[in-house]
């Protein structure tokens, strides 16, 4: 046991792979974009900074270990499975790059929906800046601008509200606030419920 009763965290290996794709983003090989399923969607993710992952992932492993669903990288989504021509990924990358200014993201408590991606998560306070990026975004990606709910996804899964409820009072307490300088491009495979990180997207500096 770590100081103060909590337990070390194991990460498995997808948790181990993000982590060190955020520390080291050159040295991560990139999945070539001929290489998705004819089925893949791509979506885009802004995600909490590395010395903020811990917090997460404890909270995560608790709910993993009661719920077990899928495993991915906790993620706040910002345009969720669109389709686009893969020679238009380049210009994507760089109409984000260009238009979009990093954002804060603050986040305080948990919410949890009847909805299998919105099962349990953390939730994410929708400022100005963050509706301007997300509008921003789906023009980009030419998708409805349809209500927007910012969260961090911690479990995707159709568990019943009961049984999320009773776990909050094991959870740690969650509040707090990162500058996403970052976007995620990643594939979503619906089949298999599988996510690949393709590439990075750098936000220009204000």
């Amino acid at each position: 046991m770590r100081p103060g009763g909590i337990a070390p965290l194991c990460w498995n290996r997808i948790e181990i792979r993000f982590i060190d794709f955020l520390l080291n983003p050159k040295r991560v090989k990139k999945l070539k974009m001929n290489s998705l399923g004819k089925d893949s969607l791509l979506t885009l993710w802004a995600i909490p900074k590395k010395e903020e992952i811990p917090l997460f992932l404890e909270s995560k492993r608790l709910i993993d270990n009661k719920l077990k669903g899928p495993s991915f990288p906790i993620h706040m989504t910002l345009a969720a499975q669109f389709d686009l021509n893969l020679s238009k990924v380049k210009n994507l990358e760089e109409e984000i790059a260009k238009r979009i200014n990093p954002i804060e993201i603050s986040y305080k408590g948990y919410g949890m929906k009847d909805y299998f991606f919105q099962a349990f998560y953390v939730k994410v306070d929708l400022n100005q800046n963050l509706q301007s990026a997300r509008s921003k975004i789906c023009d980009i990606v030419k998708i409805e601008d349809e209500e927007f709910m910012p969260h961090l996804s911690l479990y995707y899964g159709k568990k019943s509200l009961e049984k999320k409820q009773s776990l909050l009072a094991e959870l740690p307490e969650i509040e707090g606030s990162f500058t996403a300088q970052t976007f995620y491009l990643v594939s979503f495979d619906p089949k298999n419920i599988e996510w690949k990180i393709l590439n990075s997207i750098h936000l220009r500096e204000v």
